[in-house]
């Protein structure tokens, strides 16, 4: 059971790591350049995964990538309420999401 999870989990973990990256660069410029526009937004994420451990993971993951942080989930594990230093869209914030994270935690819940 584990060991067909495995790829699923490396992946998951290397586009994280790939994100976190990423990120921090995007948030540095913000810093650096801080007469650049931004467009700071709190986002409604709802939410694919099954179980509340999905829930838990994605609420993690986006709150550990700079830039981001999940600031509450709703009492029916459905939506994630998130926190944006830079989303001009909340469709492409919320894509960005499903296509990072969500599907891999999908998988780990089959």
């Amino acid at each position: 059971m584990l060991l067909r999870r495995i790829p699923t989990i490396l992946s998951l973990v290397g586009t994280f790591f790939y994100d976190l990256l990423a990120s921090s660069i995007a948030v540095a410029k913000i810093v650096l350049s801080p007469s650049s526009p931004q467009s700071p937004a709190i986002v409604v994420y709802p939410l694919d995964v099954r179980t509340d451990w999905g829930a838990a993971l994605m609420a993690y993951f986006i709150s550990l990538t700079p830039g981001s942080t999940c600031i509450y989930v709703s009492e029916d594990r459905r939506r994630l309420y998130i926190h944006l230093l830079n989303a001009p869209s909340e469709e492409v914030a919320v894509a960005r999401f499903k296509r990072l994270y969500e599907r891999r935690v999908l998988e780990l819940e089959q």
